[in-house]
């Protein structure tokens, strides 16, 4: 039946060089810095933002997303949903192939599936996918994988049963851990999937061709993949910096395109004449550690929102940042419209000194002294918040007595304390594809927080068909992380994707910080 594995690493390796000679523009060669070294290039497995822009470039899955959030056809060239939007059919492509010239067939994706709820590949994305019939109880290892719904009819035709309605499921299925696997290349492999350059095999765009000992990778457009033609990228270098910044590196025009910062952005100078994509990608606010003193404490919490004066803040924010009055982002689309445009912006309280001081009066009652004293307010580095929160925290000291001691952390530590909980309150980034995937950070599930009442309404309205009607449910679970005070907007975040002068034809999606460079063109 499959071929021997000799043979398929003889395909694999002169397949691509075959087809890629006098093909492409080598000109179109791109470089781009990765923020660490890919761990894993298993899509099921991977954890890592390095690993999954690797896996998004060499695989792909029955959907892709356009960086505006369409939906199109991927390794699956149609689609049907059912009536009560529960079972989804797929239909294939006949040409789509994996890199060493296999057909990849629905039973690629049923595999792929089964060893995404397989308990022993411990998947960290597995989460997404429990509304796929059956998935639960496989995960639980309490039923055969052969019971998941997922199935295939045939080489070409794949059919996934939900167990319930998710708005977001089709924008899952462009996600690492929905991506095919080939069960013979896998099980050749002998345990070390994705774990060496040889150790992978994709359908997508482009095919590993070295992975270095530093994490560099570097990718050469695949002869297989069944779009080929418009291809235009000829290499992707995926690097990891081993002295200078990926600004640094950017500016002295080593790479190609870069992800930033306002702050990062404005010190670029004149970008004019290169292309330049900008979006509201991202809310900065506060969150507490309600399960502690003081911030365990309701009243000390609203307190704090009642007498959150932002105006000489606002009045002092660089451009890059902007008055944010609610959790998610303006960016967001819920069934391809604006969120914010469909629900509003303004979800926080009206400025109240007198109420806010009989409510901290009320919070100080309901503490230890001590715990008023020495709390932590944990920021990440370079984004100049500790001068922006300044501002508010004058106000506090002002109207309180009340005084946060701020820790500007690197990104390594901010990062380890936040995951550890070590902080009584701390500054974050909030920002997601879809309204539920903002809001989801805040469930049981997501870790920031244990309330049942939100679980419940990001489920409800995860589950719910009509946008109206979800995007209604959505809100009421904003609301409610405000009126219980459990974040505190402070700022929508501008955030660019440069390219290169010269260089055109590169996307961004910024909700998931992928960049697309297979139609780039280096003039």
């Amino acid at each position: 039946m499959g071929r021997k594995p000799l043979a398929r690493l003889i395909l694999a390796i002169f397949l691509p060089i075959l087809l890629l000679t006098g093909c492409l523009r080598e000109e179109n060669d791109f470089i781009y810095d990765l923020g660490s070294a890919p761990k894993n290039l298993d899509p099921q497995s991977a954890a890592d933002e390095a690993s999954r822009l690797v896996i998004a470039n060499i695989f792909e899955g029955l959907v892709t997303v356009d960086a505006d959030g369409t939906i199109r056809p991927g390794a699956a060239e149609s689609w049907t949903q059912s009536a009560d939007g529960l079972t989804y059919t797929f239909q294939l492509r006949e040409n789509g192939k994996w890199s060493d010239g296999t057909p990849v067939t629905a039973t690629d994706f049923v595999y792929g599936f089964r060893r995404l709820f397989d308990p022993a590949t411990n998947a960290p994305g597995v989460s997404d996918f429990l509304c796929i019939a059956g998935g639960e109880a496989v995960l639980a290892g309490e039923a055969d994988p052969s019971s998941l719904g997922v199935t295939a009819s045939g080489d070409y035709e794949l059919t996934i049963r939900l167990e319930r309605y998710s708005s977001r499921f089709l924008e899952l299925l462009a996600t690492a851990p929905a991506m095919p696997c080939n069960e013979e290349f896998f099980l050749e492999t002998k345990g070390k999937y994705g774990l060496a350059g040889d150790k992978i095999m994709g359908n997508g765009a482009f095919y590993l061709s070295s992975w270095l000992d530093s994490g560099t990778v570097r990718l050469r457009p695949s002869a297989t993949y069944y779009d080929r033609k418009n291809v235009t990228a000829t290499s992707l270098t995926l690097a990891v910096p081993s002295t200078e910044t990926p600004l640094e590196r950017f500016s002295a025009g080593t790479t190609s395109a870069i992800a930033l910062s306002g702050a990062d952005f404005l010190s670029l100078g004149d970008v004019s004449g290169q292309e330049v994509l900008q979006s509201d990608s991202s809310v900065w606010g506060m969150i507490f550690r309600v399960d502690q003193e003081p911030f365990s404490s309701l009243q000390l919490r609203r307190a704090l929102f009642l007498d959150g004066d932002f105006s000489t803040m606002e009045a002092a924010l660089p451009d890059y940042y902007e008055r944010a009055q609610a959790v998610i982002s303006k960016n967001v689309l819920l069934n391809g419209e604006s969120y914010r445009g469909m629900v509003g912006e303004n979800l926080m309280p009206t400025i109240d000194r007198s109420a806010a001081l009989e409510a901290y009066n009320a919070g100080v009652k309901e503490v230890s002294g001590d715990s008023l004293t020495g709390i932590r307010l944990i920021v990440p580095e370079g984004y100049g918040h500790e001068e922006n929160f300044a501002y508010l925290s004058q106000i506090w000291q002002r109207d309180f007595g009340l005084y946060l001691k701020v820790e500007t952390l690197d990104q390594d530590t901010y990062q380890s304390r936040l995951a550890a909980g070590d902080y009584e309150c701390a500054l974050i980034s909030l920002s997601g594809s879809s309204p539920s995937a903002v809001l989801e950070q805040f469930t049981s599930e997501g870790g920031l927080y244990n309330n049942t009442a939100l679980d419940q309404l990001v489920d409800q309205a995860s589950e719910e068909s009509d946008a109206s009607a979800a995007a209604k449910l959505y809100l009421q679970a904003e609301q409610m992380l405000i009126d219980e005070a459990l974040f505190l907007p402070f700022y929508y975040q501008e955030e660019y994707f440069v390219s290169a002068p010269g260089v055109s034809g590169v996307s961004y999606r910024f909700d998931v910080r992928m960049p697309d460079f297979r139609f780039g063109i280096i003039r």
